[in-house]
Formats: C-alpha cells, sequence, structure tokens
C-alpha cells in the first residue's frame, strides 16, 4: 500500500454526508424485527461513511505498528 492511498480512501469517504438528513447523527439501524442498515434510507451513506472511516483507521493503526 503507497502512503497516499490511505489519504486517497479518506477523502473520497469525506465525500459521503456526515449526518443523516432527519436523523442527524443517530443513524445505527433501529432495534426491532426488520434488519436495517441505517436509520433510513436517507442515513444509509452516513452510515457507511461511519463504518468505513472507522475501518479505515484500523487499518491506519495497523500500518504504523
Amino acid at each position: 500500500m503507497e502512503p497516499s492511498d490511505l489519504a486517497t480512501i479518506r477523502a473520497a469517504l469525506e465525500r459521503l454526508p456526515s449526518r443523516c438528513r432527519y436523523h442527524g447523527d443517530d443513524t445505527a439501524p433501529p432495534p426491532g424485527l426488520i434488519r436495517r442498515e441505517a436509520c433510513c434510507d436517507t442515513g444509509i451513506p452516513t452510515q457507511r461513511r461511519k463504518n468505513a472511516l472507522a475501518a479505515l483507521e484500523r487499518v491506519e493503526k495497523g500500518a504504523t505498528v
């Protein structure tokens, strides 16, 4: 992995919305019988961004160890 790869991935993720238009920062899927990816359809990109940024942070941590 090139050093600039992580920065490129982070820049792409930053283009996704950071908040759901309807639910703000609370984008986790609601508990219940229906399995959902996020709070609502509008929150899916936000939840994906949160998950991907968390994964990226784990990768970055592993890359520096």
